[in-house]
């Protein structure tokens, strides 16, 4: 017996979840592409941050300027493409051959990120984060092109797994990718370092060759805006995609501000060095390798409603109690007379935990999100839909990572107060959604 998807035939037996797409060999060539692709993404910004401060006098315009300034320019100049481009890549991924974006989009970041390793620009700024600006615009047609093909390559009842494979890569590549550019350039050196980076995106672009292609749209003379536009009122007019998009953006920004709390309390809380943050974000990572496992294998059986929101419910919840732990250290400890300095292992242990469900939880809410989302766009939306989706992740993410940068640092309870501003209306704000549609469920568990 077979299946006809979107025009593709596909072989169905008795597989079923990860099975399947481990026999699958054009999701697991996708699949795999997306592993070189993001970790060299990741790399690529901590090269261009060695670039930027080996420099002797980095000036700009005739301005010294720290390193920490470049790191925040070098971070604009990789988030402005991001903001700009992506709703207009999503337009042309739906015009032109998904496979081709996919191919082109990483052999162009691969020329350029292997350009840099020339001597001008190291000599360049300007030079260096113009060509940052550049690898960027390529990862915005991989993006929207990589999730326009998932649907096409994989049966729908597959799409939980898939997309759980493709969220845990992209959140361990989110949360370790950056680890990977500091023993590159150890090993190679600033001058060898872009061209082992640049070899992600070829070995990627190399793997992309095997999957099939869609069929490009029809509508090639159609005006680039009339057809963003068309998008955006696609997404508007239909509030299942609206609150999805919505959601995945409210968890990507909530993980990227993490990220940054981590630091904060790795310091303030665990009484550790701050680059020892890692641990706290690789628990989180840990979680949601679990989490991605147990949602894509089981979730597809469970109600998406009450799945996601419980998802949003923990991850307030767990937020909240890691905020609690400084309060607890601070205040609760000293008032009743008990030395905490011999619960900081007990700590760190509660600490890890919490860090763990927190990534749990976010497998809870993206992998239904985002395989309802892959469900609900047609074929010939969907390069503009998801590119609009790239466009609002990169965009809300970017004000509350500036707000926690300040809150943590400024408020009193510092790390441990932004917690609790974020968790505790995350939990309010998600448990009265919940029970909009399951009164009933709460009502009942309230009698018994």
């Amino acid at each position: 017996m077979t299946l006809i998807v979107e025009g593709k035939t596909l072989k169905s037996d008795n597989k079923t979840g990860y099975w399947a797409l481990f026999h699958n060999a054009e999701f697991m060539s996708l699949w795999m592409a997306q592993i070189f692709s993001q970790f060299a993404d990741r790399a690529v910004f901590v090269l261009f941050v060695a670039l930027l401060t080996s420099y002797d006098n980095p000036m700009i315009i005739g301005h010294s300027i720290g390193a920490a300034q470049l790191t925040s320019i070098l971070y604009v100049a990789f988030t402005i493409p991001a903001i700009v481009f992506s709703p207009f890549a999503g337009v042309y991924v739906d015009r032109w051959s998904n496979k081709m974006v996919l191919i082109i989009s990483n052999l162009i970041r691969a020329i350029f990120v292997g350009i840099s390793s020339l001597d001008y620009f190291k000599h360049h700024i300007v030079a260096t984060l113009f060509l940052a600006f550049m690898i960027s615009i390529g990862s915005q047609f991989f993006g929207p092109a990589e999730t326009s093909s998932i649907p096409r390559l994989v049966k729908k009842s597959d799409l939980y797994s898939a997309n759980s494979l493709f969220f845990t890569t992209m959140m361990i590549a989110l949360g370790f990718g950056f680890a990977l550019g500091e023993p590159i350039i150890s090993r190679v050196g600033l001058h060898g370092a872009p061209w082992a980076v640049a070899s992600g995106f070829v070995i990627a672009a190399i793997l992309l060759l095997k999957i099939s292609d869609n069929q490009p749209g029809s509508n090639k003379s159609d005006n680039c805006w009339e057809e963003l536009r068309q998008g955006l009122a696609f997404i508007v007019d239909n509030p299942e995609v609206f609150k999805a998009i919505a959601k995945i953006t409210i968890l990507f920004s909530t993980i990227i501000t993490l990220n940054i709390i981590a630091v904060g309390l790795a310091e303030q809380v665990l009484h550790i060095q701050a680059f020892q943050f890692g641990y706290i974000v690789a628990a989180a990572g840990l979680g949601m390798g679990i989490g991605n496992f147990i949602v894509g294998h089981y979730g597809k059986t469970m109600n998406s409603h009450k799945l996601v929101y419980s998802g949003f419910i923990g991850l307030g919840s767990f937020m909240t109690g890691l905020g609690l732990l400084g309060f607890i250290e601070n205040i609760l400890m000293p008032y009743l007379k008990m030395d905490y300095t011999p619960f900081h292992n007990i700590f760190m242990a509660i600490a890890l935990l919490l860090s763990l469900s927190i990534g749990f939880t976010c497998a809870m809410v993206a992998v239904p999100t985002q395989a309802k989302l892959q469900l609900a766009v047609p074929a010939f939306m969907r390069g503009k839909v998801f590119g609009a989706q790239n466009t609002a992740m990169s965009a809300a993410s970017t004000i509350p990572v500036i707000l926690t940068g300040i809150s943590a640092d400024n408020l009193p309870g510092g790390v441990s107060t932004t917690l609790l501003i974020m968790g505790l209306p995350t939990v309010i704000i998600s448990l009265y959604y919940y029970l909009q549609k399951n009164p009933e469920s709460f009502e009942e568990k309230i009698i018994n």
